[in-house]
């Protein structure tokens, strides 16, 4: 996995989409072929859909107090 804590995703505008693509193009992806989980490290204060394969409980429920949404993808 390609492991992504919540404070680098600060860079991202609120509203915007948040995928493994966005990921590869913001190049924070290390190994761009393999799936994406978002750690719980740091903060979110914008409102994000996240579509990645894992997230993990804390960043689930930051991210969703944000006004933030989860889509998990195979």
């Amino acid at each position: 996995y390609n492991e992504i804590n919540l404070d680098q995703l600060a860079r991202f505008q609120a509203g915007s989409v948040v995928s493994q693509a966005t990921l590869a193009d913001a190049k924070l992806l290390h190994q761009p072929k393999n799936p994406v989980a978002i750690l719980g490290r740091g903060d979110v204060n914008v409102a994000l859909t996240v579509q990645v394969a894992r997230v993990s409980k804390s960043a689930q429920a930051k991210i969703e107090a944000a006004g933030g949404k989860i889509e998990l993808i195979a």
